[in-house]
């Protein structure tokens, strides 16, 4: 018996509406980080998984075939340049326009909303040359279980 993954689903349509904007990784923005790889170009966006909450229905019970849930995705804009800044809100203002539209371009089924958390920007640590901006983005979908 196969069920649909929506949250992965949910990472492939990203990975496909991003694709346009330049290199598009799912990972964790630590160890990308930390790691000096001269194949990451020098501006990339970062996909990683965050938080997955189920929603109630209210007093009702649970439903033996499905549930809904809340699944936050980090696009994370980042780039190794000095001039960081110009660049940051370049890749935010692309991504928004990647992601316009009803549940944010997100043509998957079971999708009910999608839409942008309080966004951060990340200046470099000391010693560090990656800058990024983190931009949640809250998915609400409901998940077959059978």
């Amino acid at each position: 018996m196969s069920i649909r993954d929506i949250q992965s689903e949910i990472i492939v349509a990203l990975q496909t509406l991003l694709a346009p904007l330049g290199q598009v990784e799912e990972g964790d923005v630590r160890s990308m980080f930390d790691a000096d790889d001269d194949g990451l170009q020098d501006s990339i966006i970062i996909l990683q998984p965050g938080d997955t909450i189920e929603l109630s229905q209210g007093n009702a019970p649970r439903m033996p075939s499905s549930l809904r849930e809340q699944f936050t995705i980090n696009i994370i804009p980042a780039t190794r340049r000095r001039q960081y800044a110009a660049e940051l809100r370049a890749l935010r203002l692309a991504v928004k326009v990647a992601t316009a539209g009803p549940k944010t371009g997100l043509n998957v089924q079971g999708v009910q909303l999608a839409t942008f958390a309080t966004q951060t920007p990340v200046p470099p640590e000391p010693g560090r040359r990656w800058a990024f901006h983190v931009m949640p983005l809250q998915i609400t979908y409901v998940q077959p279980l059978a």
